[in-house]
């Protein structure tokens, strides 16, 4: 338990050290939370609008993942890798359970194969988008310059 609160008081100055806000880097964390629990709703509000799109559903289930797994990567694993593995099992195990939630509690919903294999495709997109990111913002630091 000490570990984890020596880590949360360290993530304030790890954030700053790599170059960001941590409070835009927490509020894109939570909006894409908020995204995620649409996933548990019964069923889409009457007025969301292109529910009839073609795709439109995959669509979403790769965008909501791959901002939630990068958005939570930026908050939880701004300098060292170790976190990041346990957002990426965090959102595997989320991904089936909110498959199985439709398919089984939810009776307007409907679990489906396709919906869980874009949800890991977005999964995937979300880290590799925040190792990207890591690289982009590494190779353009100032190198130090160390006397002979």
């Amino acid at each position: 338990m000490d570990a984890v609160v020596e880590f949360l008081h360290r993530l304030p100055e790890e954030i700053r050290r790599v170059g960001g806000s941590l409070p835009w880097r927490i509020g894109l964390l939570a909006l894409a939370l908020l995204l995620n629990l649409g996933f548990y709703l019964p069923s889409l509000p009457e007025a969301t609008p292109g529910p009839d799109v073609p795709g439109l559903d995959k669509v979403v289930h790769l965008a909501v993942f791959g901002l939630t797994v990068f958005a939570a990567g930026r908050v939880l694993a701004p300098r060292k890798r170790f976190p990041m593995g346990w957002v990426v099992i965090i959102a595997l195990v989320h991904a089936v359970l909110s498959e199985l939630v439709q398919l089984m509690v939810l009776s307007e919903r409907s679990g489906d194969a396709a919906d869980l294999l874009f949800d890991v495709v977005g999964i995937g997109l979300g880290a590799a988008v925040w190792a990207g990111e890591r690289r982009l913002r590494r190779a353009s630091a100032p190198r130090q310059v160390v006397p002979q």
